[in-house]
């Protein structure tokens, strides 16, 4: 027979000394343990997957480069970042050069990103130029200039 008396949140078997287990009833609960374990423990809204662990205790790496002086270089996360931000250090982010402006910080987002930088996978690549595009100059690669990067997960 069942119990006489039942658990409070998931109605298992709670028998009393007078009580005659059966094997039914042990079947009865271990499917309602394992219904109720199985929901909760893939509730995707309660639990956060490997990745998603990763990006919430370490969401973002940052690193100081140095330019190369080339048309463009190229940074590998290491990760596939949703964004990144590039500076020069002790540089303002816009100064003039010979009447344009010279861009010294780039975001670069898997959706767009401003000029002078793309995101692509886990490589983000900049630009250094000596001419005006679209009437900027981008300064993110001169040489021996100490850049930092930060990737976001």
């Amino acid at each position: 027979m069942a119990s006489t008396n039942k658990t409070t949140h998931l109605r298992l078997n709670n028998w009393i000394e007078s009580d005659k287990p059966k094997r039914a009833d042990f079947v009865a609960d271990n499917t309602i343990i394992d219904s109720v374990l199985g929901t909760h423990i893939n509730d995707s809204d309660l639990h956060l997957t490997l990745i998603e662990k990763a990006r919430v205790s370490n969401p973002y790496s940052i690193s100081l480069e140095y330019g190369t002086g080339s048309a463009t270089e190229t940074y590998n996360a290491g990760f596939e970042p949703k964004m990144a931000i590039i500076f020069k250090v002790t540089s303002p982010v816009v100064r003039d050069i010979n009447g344009y402006p010279s861009v010294s910080m780039a975001i670069a987002t898997t959706k767009g990103s401003t000029g002078g930088a793309t995101l692509s996978g886990s490589t983000l690549t900049v630009k250094q130029s000596t001419t005006s595009e679209n009437g900027v100059l981008y300064n993110l690669n001169e040489n021996n200039a100490a850049y930092v990067i930060v990737f976001f997960k």
